[in-house]
């Protein structure tokens, strides 16, 4: 029989979040991975996805709506999905392929198992495994989690030295959050929350009802410069490189909306604590922080401040969503007040995939690259930082109305020559990025040709 429990906070916040998505875009939620098994026996294989399984609950959990309140089952006879594919590999590029394709295949939110595995042999022997996680259970570093313990007991590393890593179970957490030790910090979480719907800033950006879709632009700069430049600012600065990046964009969207203060909502990991660091789970959430944007300060002043109002958000960034959507109500008569969408227009995502140094040496010319698929859901305003093997990349989406395409890719430039200029003359007025607009950003950080 299942153990049926509550779920934790950040369970709860995928859920609200999957749930607006539109019934034919839930595969959106799904993250991957590519395990290469070559050199590896099956036996050896399947006892490691076992093992994994074992010790994970979110593998063998699924999900279910009693009475209208999402509650998590834990299993132990839930059967592994993993499908056996025995054929050739025709070249280097087909486990990527292959787990693109199974990663376009949506999870059911209630009754199934929420991951599902395709591991292709040739001749019995394992080529690779393709992996597809709904964001129900894992978020992204939990599937670096997971691989990194996968790794190492293919490497032989004894199962009772990997298991010191594993964390406590969303059931704990779930237990936990609610308890009577954690009710200061659920009042503190409220309380930042009510301040932030009272300043009623939230509602200057637009939002979708759930599961509305409505045409979307997205355009991604690529630069390696772009990250040795912010880690330069930073280290002057006593900041964070992604604080560096989100003063400058805050600045930037801010000036080509005309909303000010900018209601943007930071993702916060929920790891801070060491022994939530090796969680695999999904502890993600978005914690909102009004980025106040003073032309007639220095951009180091700037940066430095948002720095601090993004620090401070992050001590309430693990709370009950489905509190802060009735707060969201009790504060607004507004028919979307408290759905997911409406909480978060303005959405700020930093992930660093590798620990790979920016080479300061490193004079790649920077791209920029248009997503004719854009996702034509959710927030307004979606920004996405990823870095990996050196290099920056943001991913800027906007609702169309909002941002045309020239003034997207306008934004995009206004960041790189934000992130040179707080490297190179942090004491410069904020204005000046308007103002100097014609000042020539190295084609490094963005690509003169595609300026408007």
């Amino acid at each position: 029989m299942p153990v049926e429990a509550p779920l934790s906070f950040g369970q709860l916040y995928s859920w609200r979040e999957i749930d607006a998505y539109p019934d034919d875009c839930k595969h959106e939620a799904n993250l991957s991975a590519t395990w290469d098994l070559r050199g590896f026996s099956l036996h050896r294989v399947l006892a490691v996805l076992r093992q994994l399984s074992d010790w994970h609950e979110p593998l063998r959990t699924t999900y279910e709506v009693p009475n209208g309140v999402p509650v998590q089952h834990v299993r132990d006879d839930l059967a592994m999905p993993v499908e056996r594919l025995d054929r050739p590999v025709p070249d280097a590029g087909d486990p990527e392929r292959t787990t693109a394709a199974l990663i376009e295949r949506p999870f059911a939110m209630t009754g199934d198992p929420c991951w599902r595995a395709l591991l292709v042999t040739t001749g019995d022997e394992p080529m690779f495994c393709s992996l597809s996680f709904s964001h129900l259970i894992l978020d992204v570093w939990s599937v670096l989690e997971l691989t990194e313990q996968a790794r190492a007991l293919l490497a032989g590393v004894p199962a009772g030295e990997v298991a010191v890593r594993v964390g406590p179970s969303p059931r704990v957490l779930a237990d936990r959050q609610r308890d009577e030790t954690s009710a200061g910090r659920r009042a503190s979480a409220q309380r930042y929350w009510r301040s932030i719907l009272s300043e009623q800033v939230i509602d200057s950006l637009p939002a979708l009802e759930d599961c509305e879709q409505r045409p979307r632009i997205q355009a991604t700069l690529h630069s390696h410069r772009l990250g040795v430049l912010a880690g330069q600012a930073a280290k002057s600065l006593g900041v964070t490189p992604p604080s560096v990046l989100l003063g400058v964009l805050a600045a930037a969207l801010s000036e080509r909306t005309g909303v000010e203060p900018l209601p943007i909502g930071l993702m916060s990991s929920n790891r801070f604590a060491p022994e939530l660091r090796h969680v695999v789970g999904t502890l993600n959430q978005l914690i909102p922080v009004l980025a106040t944007v003073d032309y007639v300060s220095s951009l180091s002043d700037h940066i430095t401040r948002v720095h601090w109002a993004g620090a401070k958000a992050y001590r309430y960034s693990c709370y009950d969503i489905d509190a802060v959507g009735d707060l969201a109500r009790q504060a607004s008569t507004d028919r979307r007040a408290g759905q997911f969408n409406s909480l978060f227009r303005c959405w700020f995502n930093h992930i660093q995939l590798d620990d790979k140094t920016p080479d300061a040496a490193d004079e790649t010319p920077a791209e920029l690259e248009w997503n004719p698929m854009a996702r034509q859901f959710g927030q307004p305003l979606d920004v996405r930082v990823t870095v990996r093997n050196g290099r920056t990349s943001i991913a800027l989406r906007a609702d169309s109305e909002l941002l045309d395409e020239r003034q997207l890719a306008d934004t995009l430039r206004t960041v790189a020559l934000g992130v040179q200029r707080a490297a190179m003359e942090p004491a410069a007025n904020l204005k000046e990025l308007w103002i100097d607009h014609g000042t020539s950003v190295d084609p490094t950080l963005f690509p003169e040709e595609s300026a408007s």
